[in-house]
C-alpha cells in the first residue's frame, strides 16, 4: 500500500508537542526548567516583600518575612511554569521551523507486510527511512496524527484522514494490534 501527503510544520508541531508530554528527555528538561525558573521567581517574591512589606524592628525578622514570601512565591506559581513550558517550548520551535522555506515536506509512506518506508522530499533532499514493524517501539496519537516512534525521539508522523477510515488506518491497525506496542493518547 502506497500513500502520499504533504507534512506541514502543523504535523511536525503535533509530533513535538506528543514528544513534550510523553517522552522522557522532555521531562529531564522540563525538570531542569522549573529548577532555574524557580530563581526568578522567588526573587520577584522577595522583591515584592522588600519593597512592600512593613518593616519591623527586627532585622531577623524582617529578612525571615521577605525570604518566606520569597519562597511561598516560588512554590505558589511553580504550577503555573509547569504549564507554560510545553507552550514555550513549541514557540520555540515553530520560530526556528518558520524560518526554513523547505516546509511543507512531500511524504510517500509505503506499508508493506515486513516494515514502513517513509520517503520525504525536502528540496533537493531526498530521505528514506524504512522501518521494519518489529522495530516500532511505541504508538501514540491524538486526534490528528499518528506517531510510530522507531528511537525515543524519532517517528514516523501519518496524518488521520478525516473521512472514515482508510486502507492506510486498517493495515497500521492490524500490524499494531499483532505486535507489542503501547498506545497512548
Amino acid at each position: 500500500m502506497v500513500t502520499t501527503y504533504k507534512l506541514t510544520i502543523d504535523d511536525f508541531l503535533a509530533f513535538q508537542n506528543d514528544m513534550i508530554h510523553h517522552s522522557d528527555q522532555y521531562k529531564r528538561i522540563r525538570s531542569a526548567w522549573l529548577r532555574y525558573m524557580n530563581i526568578p521567581l522567588f526573587a520577584l517574591g522577595y522583591a515584592a516583600a522588600f519593597f512592600l512589606v512593613p518593616r519591623p524592628e527586627s532585622t531577623i525578622a524582617f529578612l525571615l518575612i521577605t525570604v518566606g514570601i520569597g519562597l511561598l512565591f516560588a512554590l505558589l506559581l511553580r504550577p503555573l511554569l509547569k504549564d507554560l513550558h510545553a507552550p514555550l517550548a513549541l514557540w520555540q520551535i515553530r520560530r526556528v521551523l518558520s524560518k526554513q522555506d523547505t516546509w511543507p515536506k512531500v511524504v510517500t509512506l509505503q506499508l508493506s507486510d515486513t516494515h514502513v518506508e517513509m520517503q520525504a522530499i525536502r528540496g533537493n533532499i531526498h530521505r528514506t527511512t524504512q522501518v521494519p514493524w518489529t522495530s516500532i517501539l511505541k504508538v501514540n496519537e491524538n486526534e490528528t496524527h499518528r506517531f510510530l516512534y522507531y528511537e525515543e525521539d524519532e517517528a514516523l508522523i501519518i496524518p488521520k484522514m478525516k473521512n472514515g477510515v482508510t486502507e492506510v488506518e486498517r493495515i497500521l491497525d492490524k500490524h499494531m494490534n499483532t505486535e507489542k506496542h503501547t498506545s497512548s493518547h
